[in-house]
């Protein structure tokens, strides 16, 4: 290894994941602009609760049959990028072309594309943000996408109160608008990368409809009993939550304007923006589990306080609000949490099961929700949904699940080793041991005239013990400038400030024997670098993904 050779500091955003923040956006803009306008739309014109419901639920299952095809064809080709732009391409043309057929079954016929668009892409795009992160950052990573996602549709609703208050209401006008924000949404996606370095897959089967129905039931046998767990709890939830578009229906029947209610969910989706980033990285220190029950409990305040008959204007506002604690932690980090449980070569496909699970139950809760509704009013719906809720957040918060399962690094649970007979032991350049949201050890093995390899954190101080072994340590403010220079050997300590150029060189006659921690971590969770090379390669590729 040359001794000038920098290895960098591990960032959780790399270059696909601000595209993909970018892409979504904008599409989210153009999203918003009709999401809150179209139920009430469709109620003006005589469509009742149930038939409201039934058309998101059937368009919800549209999408998620499609998240399925796209997830395992993501990985039978080993491809993403081409599937995510094509969803992202055929959702910004289906929403403008909806005003230039204002009909409520073109709009239908539009809506369905516009979710044909999103079954393709979702699966493969949540597929390359996992890629693009690792578990001890994924929920950072998801969370900054989403974050994007709702900023997005933030100002996707502003624009459309704007103008309906200089317009007077101009549907179409909004509609035809979307598409400006969508070509923003195309235009990023040009700048996604493709991953060079890939997984081996199978190949692609044959068979049609009857080999994908084949490969979804080999990979939901062969599937973890903690992914099948997570996929129940997740199906649950969804069909408690069914639709936002409830929401909106019940904001209105409390007295609410349409300008008020669309002020709402603009609240909603600005509370989002703020605090979606703060709980994905928070789940990165509590874990997932108890994160979403935090965003169970939250559905379940919301239906509570919208059960009431007659509430303040304030009160419900406030609901919107606090549903937006549980939308931030349903949309923004459902993948990032089952993620940790599918292989990398089978990702896309287990988020497309997923996906389709949540679809199906979208379209029973649907239905359950609006015949409810109709029978029994939306007191007793939005109460006892409500209670269901709080009941899942209570399991959630005592529900013991593992989310890391390598077999060498033991991080974010208790554990208790001898360290100098681990670290002899260990044979590999590099092992991370145990990983946390603060701290790292890794154990080394130094082969005889090799080196650690020049290197400095910018953010991360080191420690370093020889465990047998002799070394020459240099550090210095800079790479072409290390004045440190001391010999250790057994039993020598070694620390590192951040920002500081160091190395390790062996200069005994057996290979060097170190642990390392860094605080906070520096390598993936689950790292095993066999050979100095395999270290440089893992580092390289990373260096080159953030400078293209």
């Amino acid at each position: 290894m040359n001794p000038t050779t920098k290895r960098k500091t591990a960032a959780f955003l790399s270059r696909n994941v601000i595209v993909l923040s970018i892409v979504s956006f904008f599409t989210d803009i153009a999203t918003e602009m009709l999401y809150p306008i179209m139920p009430l739309y469709l109620s003006d014109i005589g469509y009742g609760v149930i038939l409201i419901g039934l058309i998101e639920g059937l368009s919800q299952l549209a999408a998620g049959v499609i998240k399925l095809i796209s997830g395992v064809y993501s990985d039978q080709l080993k491809k993403r990028k081409g599937l995510v732009n094509a969803g992202y391409h055929i959702s910004a043309l289906a929403k403008p072309l909806m005003g230039l057929f204002p009909t409520y079954w073109a709009i239908f016929g539009f809506r369905l594309i516009d979710r044909f668009g999103k079954g393709v892409r979702n699966a493969p795009r949540d597929a390359m943000l996992a890629d693009a992160s690792t578990p001890v950052t994924r929920g950072r990573v998801f969370g900054f996408h989403r974050a994007a996602d709702t900023l997005g549709a933030t100002l996707g609703p502003l624009i459309t109160l704007a103008i309906l208050y200089f317009y007077s209401e101009n549907i179409p006008l909004i509609i035809g608008l979307t598409i400006i924000p969508g070509i923003g949404a195309i235009v990023a996606g040009w700048f996604l990368k493709e991953a060079k370095d890939k997984t081996e897959l199978p190949t692609a089967e044959k068979g049609g409809l009857k080999g994908l129905y084949r490969r979804l039931k080999t990979h939901y046998a062969g599937a973890s009993p903690s992914y099948k767990r997570i996929l129940y709890l997740i199906t649950i939830i969804t069909l408690l939550k069914s639709t936002d578009i409830y929401l909106l229906l019940r904001a209105r029947e409390l007295g609410l304007s349409d300008l008020l209610i669309i002020s709402a969910y603009v609240a909603y989706n600005l509370t989002g923006t703020v605090i979606i980033y703060y709980l994905g990285s928070l789940s990165d220190r509590i874990g997932f589990a108890k994160t979403f029950a935090i965003g169970a409990l939250s559905l379940g305040a919301t239906y509570m306080l919208l059960s009431q008959n007659e509430l303040p204007l304030i009160l419900v506002f406030a609901a919107f609000v606090i549903y937006a604690v549980f939308q931030s932690v349903f949309e923004g980090l459902t993948s990032a949490w089952m993620s940790l449980h599918i292989k990398q070569e089978e990702r896309a496909s287990g988020l497309g099961v997923m996906m389709t699970f949540q679809a199906v139950a979208t379209l029973v809760g649907t239905l359950i929700i609006g015949f409810a509704w109709a029978g029994f009013g939306a007191k007793i719906v939005f109460a006892i949904t409500g209670l269901l809720a709080v009941g899942v957040a209570a399991y959630l918060f005592f529900y013991q699940q593992r989310d890391y399962n390598s077999t060498t690094d033991f991080g974010r649970k208790p554990y208790v080793v001898d360290v100098k007979a681990l670290t002899i032991e260990n044979e590999n350049f590099r092992t991370a041991i145990w990983t946390g949201a603060q701290l790292q050890v890794t154990t080394m093995s130094i082969p005889v005239g090799g080196e650690v390899g020049l290197e400095v954190h910018k953010n991360i101080d080191q420690f370093l013990r020889i465990e047998e072994g002799e070394a020459l340590v240099l550090m210095g403010p800079r790479e072409d400038e290390l004045t440190f220079q001391q010999p250790a050997a057994t039993d020598y300590a070694i620390m590192v400030p951040s920002g500081m150029f160091h190395n390790v060189v062996n200069t005994g006659s057996k290979p060097l024997k170190i642990y390392s921690i860094y605080a906070p971590a520096e390598h993936p969770y689950g790292t095993v670098h066999k050979t100095a090379d395999d270290a440089d390669r893992a580092e390289l590729t990373e260096l080159l993904e953030d400078d293209d």
